[in-house]
């Protein structure tokens, strides 16, 4: 997953780009004189990369303007994918602004980088896997989050199946994997190279004990990765309460009922949390921010009585739902603002 871009001439940070939590800005400093120590050497490849902590970073130069490009992702991403990304990008930028970045004051315009960098990022996009024993609610979380119809029934599912999910700009592979132990050899191999994994339970002490198995399995095959439990079925009699299975499985636990459509939202924040993305800033989830401030202001305008108002809200909430993939919830607040337009009539 690519979670910032930086741009460095002359030893300045001309143009960064974040899309998720990645280098400490005080330890930026000396990262970036050890990449110039090596990557100007006299004999450095342009393209090369490292790991730092908990991130990847990989690097292409242009020797001749003092440039270095800059991807920071995460450990499970290959050289191989980004190696191509960086080369493109390099070509792209000098393209754009080589008669500029040879000046004293270059002019960098992010409306002209950002949606190529967009790009690289869909390109380069998240891996998510859901793991988790059979019937616990996987596949009905997965269509909660692609806002699919939600299955009533239990239908279990065989080997696996991935999908290339879009919230507004926000782009990831999503991994949902049968949960049977007679496909428990297939496990290792689909979560591998997982940048998140999402831990259904079904809130049961009996599965939850079953279910720290994935906790070994992910330690082994991707210790770098971001893990959460989503305890499902909380509406259920024998379900635990959330806090005693957090204490339990010593993680990150999120209250879930994924056959309710409501909680997509909830969901979507669950995966932005997980991927480290904070809504207020990552240009790829800042429409559900945005959208969530809407529905606050929205209420209040219709509490205090500004009708014309809260129509306009509803309205770009709507516009705002339909980037973000969420149709259903588009359709009912239109329907919503049409309704109190024609009883101002």
């Amino acid at each position: 997953m690519l979670r910032q871009i930086y741009i460095i001439l002359n030893d300045k940070i001309i143009y960064q780009r974040n899309y998720a939590k990645g280098l400490d800005e005080s330890l930026f400093s000396n990262i970036l004189l050890n990449i110039k120590k090596s990557a100007f050497s006299k004999f450095a490849e342009e393209t090369a990369s490292y790991e730092f902590f908990n991130y990847k970073l990989s690097y292409i130069v242009e020797k001749s303007l003092n440039l270095i490009l800059l991807f920071v992702t995460g450990l499970g991403d290959d050289i191989k994918n980004i190696k191509p990304q960086l080369q493109n990008f390099k070509k792209e930028f000098i393209d754009y602004f080589g008669d500029s970045i040879t000046t004293d004051s270059p002019t960098i315009i992010p409306d002209v980088l950002n949606p190529i960098i967009d790009t690289i990022h869909r390109n380069l996009k998240p891996k998510i896997s859901i793991v988790g024993f059979s019937g616990v609610g996987k596949t009905t979380t997965t269509k909660l989050i692609k806002s699919e119809e939600i299955p009533m029934q239990h239908i279990p599912t065989i080997t696996g199946e991935v999908a290339t999910i879009k919230i507004g700009k926000l782009h990831f592979f999503l991994w949902d994997f049968a949960g049977q132990d007679q496909f428990d050899f297939l496990w290792e191999k689909f979560i591998r190279g997982s940048d998140a994994v999402l831990l259904m339970t079904d809130s049961t002490l009996e599965n939850l004990e079953k279910s720290k198995y994935f906790f070994e399995l992910v330690n082994k095959v991707i210790p770098y990765a971001r893990l959460a439990v989503i305890a499902n079925k909380q509406d259920l009699p024998e379900a635990m309460k959330i806090e005693d299975i957090e204490r339990l499985m010593g993680q990150k636990t999120y209250s879930m009922i994924a056959i309710d459509p409501n909680n997509r939202p909830k969901m979507i924040l669950i995966i932005a949390d997980l991927l480290d993305m904070d809504t207020k800033v990552s240009p790829l989830l800042k429409p559900i921010y945005e959208r969530d401030l809407l529905m606050d202001k929205a209420q209040e305008a219709l509490e205090q009585g500004e009708f014309n108002q809260a129509v306009e809200f509803f309205e770009q909430i709507s516009n705002i739902c339909l980037e973000l993939g969420d149709d259903s919830l588009s359709i009912e607040l239109q329907e919503k603002a049409d309704k109190i337009r024609s009883i101002l009539g």
